[in-house]
C-alpha cells in the first residue's frame, strides 16, 4: 500500500482510534521454548509453505492482499506478536531462559492494522517458488524476534489482455508460533476472504478495507472487554497434570516408553561445513496419485504408513549397495510429528499456535535373503516385505495416536526438550561472549546405574501432512486454482526431513536437507532408491534395474 493510500485511510478512520495502548503478554510454554531458543542465532526450524496458483489478476492486487492480511491480523493477533527475550543479567549462567515471553500490542486504529500488514507482506515480480525457497533456506534470516510471521507475494509477468495471472504465495513463520495445521488453515482463510464466491469475489478493495474497519471496531473498539488475546501454550491447554502420585506415574510411563525407542542407524554426517539447505521434490500427476491411493487401500494402509516402510527399505538397499553390513538386531527408527490438537479442549480464539508432539516408528533393517544378490537387493521380491512393514508402521502409528497417555507424554517430552534447549542456550551464549564453560558437575547416584546397550538413534524425520484438499476447500473460491505446494524449513546443519502431501489431487514428496552435512553423497543415493522404490511398490511400475 502506498503512502498516499495509507493517508487516505487515515483521513477516513480518524474517528476509529483508541488512544489508550493495550498490550498482552505471557510466558512461553515448554514446546515454544524448545523451538525459540535454538532459532535465535540463525533461524533454525523457521517454517515455510509456498503455494503456486492461478487466479483473476484483479482479485490479487496489492491493495486487496494487504486488506485481506489486515483482516487476518485482526482475527489472529499472534501474526503480529513479538518476543520479549529473557533478561540476561550480564551472564548466561545467571539467565532464566524459561522467562522468555510472547508480547502483543493491540492496534490503535484500522490504519494501524493496515500499516502492520504492509510491514509484514512483500510484493515481488517473477520470483519463482524455487528462488523463494532457496533464499529463505540459505539467505539472511527473513524472520526475527520482532517479526515472527512474514508473507511474500509474487506475480508473474503476463500480457495485459490476460485476465488470469500466475502467482506464488510464500508464508513463513517461526515454529514456536505455529505448525503445519496452522499454515494450511491460514491459507484457506486467506483465499476464502479474498476470492470466496460468497463474498470476497464480489468485494472491491475499498469494501475489504471497510471490513477491516468493522472488524477492528468489533475486536478493539471502545467496547473491547476480552481478557485473553493470545492463545494459551500447549502445556497450559493440556489436561491438568493431576496430583503428585499421578504425575509420578505418568513420568514413569514416559521414561519406560523411551526405553523402547531403539534405533541403530544414522546418516553419516560431516562436521564444520557451511550449511546449505535444499528442497528436492517428486511430484505425481493425478493419475499416478489415484494408483498409489488405490494400491495402499488394497493393502489396508495409508500413504503415510507406506512411506515409513519405503524409507527404511531404501536405506537398507543403499547400505547393501555400498557394501555395508546390516545388523538384524539393530532396527531402523524414524520420528514423526503427532498433531496434539485433537487432545485439547475446543479453541474458539485462533488456530495459529503450535500443538505437536512426536513418536517413533521402528522397522527392521534386514532384508530377506530372497531379495539379495551379493551386495545388491532387488525390488521385486521385496514387495510382500514392503507391505508387511507398511502394516507394522500403521499399527505403531495407531498405538501412538490412541494411547491414553498421549497428553502426559506430550507434556513430558516438551519439558525434556525445553530443558535441553535451555542448556544449549547457556552454552551458545557463553561461546558468543567468549566465556569459558564450567566443568560438568558430578552427579550423585543413589544406586549403581546399568548402562543401556540399546542405541536410540533416529535415521530421519518423516511427516505426512495429509490431504490438503480437505483443508484448502477450493470449491469455496472456484475462481482460484491451487496447483503446487512446497514446504520448507530452515534446516539445522546436518538436518534431514521428508514431507509428503496431496494438493489438487496430486501427491508430492519433498526432501529437505543440508547438502553439505553428509558424507559420500549418501543422501542423494538414498533418495534415488526412495524414488525407485516408490515407482516399484506404490505405482507398480517395474524399476529400470530389474
Amino acid at each position: 500500500m502506498t503512502t498516499q493510500q495509507l493517508q487516505q485511510q487515515q483521513n477516513q478512520t480518524d474517528a476509529d482510534v483508541v488512544s489508550q495502548p493495550r498490550t498482552f503478554e505471557r510466558l512461553m510454554g515448554d514446546t515454544e521454548l524448545s523451538y525459540y531458543l535454538p532459532s535465535r542465532a540463525d533461524g533454525a526450524n523457521d517454517m515455510s509453505l509456498c503455494i503456486g496458483f492461478n487466479g483473476p489478476r484483479h482479485l490479487f492486487t496489492p491493495r486487496r492482499v494487504l486488506a485481506t492480511w489486515a483482516l487476518l491480523l485482526l482475527r489472529h493477533p499472534q501474526l503480529a506478536q513479538r518476543v520479549i527475550p529473557p533478561q540476561s543479567n550480564g551472564s548466561p549462567f545467571e539467565t532464566d531462559y524459561s522467562a522468555a515471553k510472547l508480547f502483543f500490542a493491540a492496534p490503535n486504529s484500522p490504519t494501524d492494522v493496515l500499516r502492520k500488514a504492509a510491514s509484514l507482506v512483500t510484493f515481488e515480480t517473477d520470483a519463482s517458488m524455487e528462488e523463494l525457497a532457496d533464499r529463505y533456506l540459505n539467505g539472511k534470516r527473513l524472520l526475527s524476534e520482532t517479526q515472527l510471521t512474514r508473507c511474500i507475494f509474487s506475480q508473474f509477468t503476463s500480457s495485459p489482455e490476460q485476465k488470469d495471472g500466475e502467482f506464488v504465495m510464500f508464508l513463513a513463520a517461526t515454529h514456536f508460533v505455529s505448525d503445519s495445521v496452522g499454515f494450511h488453515r491460514m491459507y484457506n482463510e486467506f483465499f476464502t476472504i479474498i476470492a470466496g464466491q460468497e463474498m470476497g469475489y464480489r468485494l472491491s478493495a475499498m469494501d475489504l478495507e471497510d471490513l477491516v474497519r468493522k472488524e477492528w471496531q468489533t475486536r478493539w473498539g471502545s467496547s473491547f472487554s476480552a481478557d485473553v488475546v493470545l492463545p494459551s501454550s500447549l502445556e497450559d491447554s493440556l489436561p491438568p497434570a493431576g496430583p503428585l502420585l499421578k504425575r509420578t506415574a505418568r513420568k514413569v510411563d514416559f521414561m519406560n516408553s523411551l526405553k523402547k525407542q531403539i534405533g541403530g542407524y544414522a546418516l553419516p554426517r560431516t562436521k564444520g561445513a557451511n550449511r546449505k539447505g535444499t528442497v528436492q521434490s517428486m511430484r505425481l500427476d493425478e493419475f499416478k496419485t489415484r494408483i498409489v491411493l488405490k494400491n495402499c487401500k488394497k493393502q489396508g494402509v495409508s500413504v503415510s504408513n507406506a512411506l515409513f516402510a519405503l524409507a527404511a527399505i531404501a536405506w537398507s538397499r543403499t547400505q547393501l549397495a555400498r557394501g555395508n553390513e546390516l545388523r538384524a538386531d539393530l532396527p531402523i527408527m524414524m520420528y514423526t510429528a503427532l498433531n496434539i490438537r485433537p487432545y485439547l479442549p475446543p479453541v474458539d480464539t485462533s488456530y495459529w499456535f503450535t500443538a505437536i508432539g512426536f513418536f517413533n516408528v521402528i522397522l527392521p533393517s534386514f532384508l530377506p535373503s530372497s531379495a539379495r544378490s551379493g551386495d545388491q537387493a532387488s525390488w521385486k521380491p521385496l514387495r510382500s516385505t514392503f507391505w508387511h512393514r507398511s502394516r507394522s508402521a500403521k499399527a505403531q502409528s495407531i498405538r501412538a495416536a490412541r494411547n491414553p497417555m498421549v497428553p502426559s507424554r506430550a507434556r513430558e517430552m516438551a519439558r525434556q526438550r525445553s530443558e535441553i534447549a535451555q542448556a544449549f542456550a547457556v552454552e551458545d551464549d557463553a561461546r558468543d561472549l567468549g566465556l569459558p564453560l564450567p566443568p560438568p558437575q558430578p552427579q550423585l547416584q543413589s544406586a549403581p546405574s546399568v548402562p543401556s546397550t540399546a542405541p536410540s538413534t533416529a535415521l530421519l524425520g518423516l511427516s505426512h501432512l495429509g490431504d490438503l484438499d480437505k483443508i484448502l476447500i477450493q470449491k469455496d473460491y472456484p475462481a482460484v486454482r491451487l496447483h503446487t505446494c512446497t514446504p520448507g524449513i530452515r534446516i539445522r546443519p546436518g538436518g534431514l526431513l521428508v514431507f509428503a502431501m496431496t494438493l489438487a489431487g496430486k501427491l508430492s514428496l519433498h526432501l529437505v536437507y543440508d547438502m553439505n552435512g553428509f558424507k559420500d553423497k549418501i543422501v542423494e543415493a538414498w533418495w534415488a532408491d526412495v524414488i525407485e522404490g516408490f515407482e516399484e511398490f506404490l505405482v507398480g511400475r517395474p524399476a529400470s534395474r530389474l
